[in-house]
């Protein structure tokens, strides 16, 4: 989200391996308490309707990080 003026996922994209690895460990860890694996590491699964609300929470921290970098370069862009 930081590491670019340019607005993340419209302007900017990270390199493919990065994404890849990202959505690859977003996944397993996502899985592993749907897992037989979450008993032997006494994990068990949120419930479904915990994700709708993460995407959201998720997506309003994009939004005000965008808003604060955005304001940030316009306020201190003489220093950068």
């Amino acid at each position: 989200m930081i590491r670019t003026k340019k607005i993340p996922f419209v302007q900017s994209w990270a390199i493919a391996p990065v994404l890849a690895l990202t959505t690859i460990i977003m996944l397993v860890n996502i899985a592993i308490p749907f897992s037989p694996l979450a008993p032997m590491l006494k994990l068990q699964p949120l419930p479904l309707s915990y994700f709708p609300w993460l995407f959201g929470i998720l997506t309003c921290y994009c939004l005000l990080t965008q808003y604060v970098k955005t304001w940030f370069i316009k306020r201190f862009n003489q220093w950068l």
